[in-house]
Order: structure tokens, then C-alpha cells, then sequence
């Protein structure tokens, strides 16, 4: 399991991190060597959201093989989430980000800057009105409120979490792994989308419905946290279509105008039929088996091939 090593090395922990747009741009340069390597054609598009007047954000798609011509695609957000440290349940396929979870975000932020003004008014001004600014203290002062503020401005947008293993690299290395198992036919019919904002607003999903006017002709499928050690689950809307031979749908859907899609993640259930994903945007986020994925990108190519097989047997 060398190659699984790697994978999690390089997805889970170089580039685990995918919160700035620099992040982003960085894990989408080295994963398109790796999928190029592998016989597929990468094309990354940009979104720009306006915010505000004179400010926008941009949003990354990475579009792999041919979905033009594919007959399947499978689809999963990149893009990590803020640290909430595990105060919060995240659930499978929904948007994350809330007032709350950037409340949450910003706690060290608000800590470090309630901090900055202690040290300031109790400690560092009584002294420089006795000893004058040029003094231990008044250049204690400038040094740490110049640290602080540092600091505040570098993590103003909330401190984005570290470890995102299960949510969702696991889907990425997955991917992947279900990729190398692919003969030459089968890539051909099979194209892939690495969607941006998952974490936040689902704005690659808006990406990927403006993509081409026959993406709605599509048959599509959604992966979240895959690598989750739990059994897998699966979701289609109540006007999909979708079949698959021995597999049970749950009734589900995602922020998105498409109709014939499924969604697979690996999770519980609770009483409102949400998946949550333990330890998801929290440091213990650290956990992904080799045989999980290797069992999960078995079942996921063995849901290809039925797919394509009912496509051929339409024709």
C-alpha cells in the first residue's frame, strides 16, 4: 500500500489544506499532473462572485476527460472548511458555513485581540508613562501589538482546518484509485469534476450547471467523505431515475437544478435522514484505512460499470 501512502501524504497532508485561493491553485497544479499521468485531459475554469462593490472571490472547477461526450459523471467539492473544532455536526452533501461556524472561526482571532489590549492597557502603558516610550516596555508594546495584529489580519477570514482526511480528501484519493482501475473504454464514458465552495455556498455547483448545455442529459454522481469507516450510503432526489441493481436509495438532494444524479457518502443516519460525518473541520479529521478505500472504490466501479452497461444496452 505504497501508493495508498503517497496519496494520503501528498492529498491528505501537503495539500490537505485547500481553505486560500493559493491552496486551492496549488493542489489543482499538482493533481492535474497526477491525472494527466493517467490518461486524462484537466481543465480548470474560474468564477468570479461579486461580494461586494469592488470585491469579489474566485471559485476554481476542475473539469477531468471529456464531459461533453462522457455518458458518467462523478463529482466531489475539493475546497476545505474553517476549524470549528468540533463543536459542530457537519453533515454529507449540505453547505457548512453559517454565522456560526465563522463566529466559531473567529475565536482565536477575538482572543488574540482582547489579548493584545490587556497587555496594552495593564501592562505596557502604566509603564511607558513612567519610564518613556523608549523603554523596555513601550518597545515591548509595538512588538507584540504588531505581532497580534499580524495575525488578525492573516486569519481575519477564520482559521481554516488542517486535517481534512475523511472530509473530503477521501473522496479525492478515491477518485483516483477508482481512476487507475479504468481501462481505455471506460475513461473514454467517464469524466470527473473536482467542484469548488462545497464548504461554503456550493458555488461550483452553479459552475458546473452553466457548464454545457447537455450536463443536465448527464448521469451524475455526488461522492462526500467516502473514506468515512461506516457503510456506505446512498441518495437520489424523488424525481430521479436513477437505478442500480442490490442497492437501497435513500430519498436526498443537493443544492442543484440537475435531476439525474445519486449521491454516495459513508456515514449514520440521524432522524431527519442527514448523514453526519464524525470529526469532520475539527484536528481529529486524521483517520483514513487503506482497505475502506480500497473496499469503497470497488463498490464505486462496480456502480460504473452497471451504468455504462445499461447505457450500452439502451442502444
Amino acid at each position: 500500500m505504497e501508493n495508498f501512502r503517497d496519496l494520503v501524504f501528498r492529498y491528505c497532508i501537503m495539500f490537505g489544506r485547500r481553505f486560500t485561493y493559493k491552496e486551492k491553485i496549488a493542489f489543482l497544479r499538482i493533481i492535474s499532473k497526477e491525472l494527466i499521468a493517467l490518461g486524462y485531459y484537466v481543465d480548470t475554469k474560474i468564477a468570479k462572485l461579486k461580494l461586494a462593490k469592488k470585491r469579489y472571490e474566485n471559485y476554481y472547477n476542475a473539469y477531468i476527460g471529456d464531459l461533453n461526450n462522457a455518458e458518467l459523471i462523478i463529482c466531489t467539492h475539493y475546497d476545505t472548511g474553517l476549524n470549528n473544532f468540533n463543536l459542530l455536526k457537519t453533515y454529507a452533501f449540505k453547505p457548512q458555513f453559517n454565522k456560526l461556524s465563522y463566529f466559531i472561526g473567529l475565536i482565536p482571532i477575538i482572543f488574540l485581540f482582547l489579548l493584545s489590549i490587556i497587555f496594552n492597557y495593564f501592562i505596557f502603558i502604566p509603564n511607558i508613562e513612567l519610564q518613556g516610550f523608549l523603554s523596555f516596555s513601550g518597545i515591548s508594546s509595538i512588538l507584540t501589538t504588531v505581532v497580534f495584529f499580524f495575525f488578525i489580519l492573516k486569519f481575519r477570514n477564520g482559521i481554516s482546518n488542517k486535517k481534512n482526511f475523511i472530509c473530503n480528501s477521501s473522496s479525492i484519493i478515491t477518485i483516483i484509485n477508482l481512476i487507475k482501475n479504468l481501462d481505455k473504454k471506460s475513461k473514454k464514458k467517464i469524466a470527473f469534476v473536482l467542484y469548488d465552495g462545497g464548504n461554503t455556498n456550493q458555488y461550483g455547483l452553479k459552475m458546473l450547471e452553466n457548464y454545457s448545455n447537455n450536463i443536465s442529459k448527464k448521469k451524475i454522481i455526488f461522492l462526500d467523505s467516502i473514506g468515512n469507516d461506516e457503510k456506505l450510503l446512498f441518495f437520489k432526489p424523488e424525481y430521479s431515475k436513477f437505478t442500480v441493481e442490490n442497492i437501497d436509495f435513500q430519498q436526498g438532494k443537493m443544492a442543484i437544478n440537475l435531476k439525474n444524479y445519486m449521491m454516495i457518502t459513508s456515514g449514520k443516519l440521524n432522524e431527519n435522514n442527514e448523514v453526519i460525518i464524525k470529526h469532520a473541520h475539527s484536528n481529529k479529521d486524521n483517520n483514513l484505512s487503506s482497505s475502506i478505500t480500497e473496499q469503497h472504490t470497488k463498490i464505486l466501479h462496480h456502480i460504473c460499470q452497471q451504468l455504462l452497461s445499461k447505457t450500452s444496452d439502451k442502444r
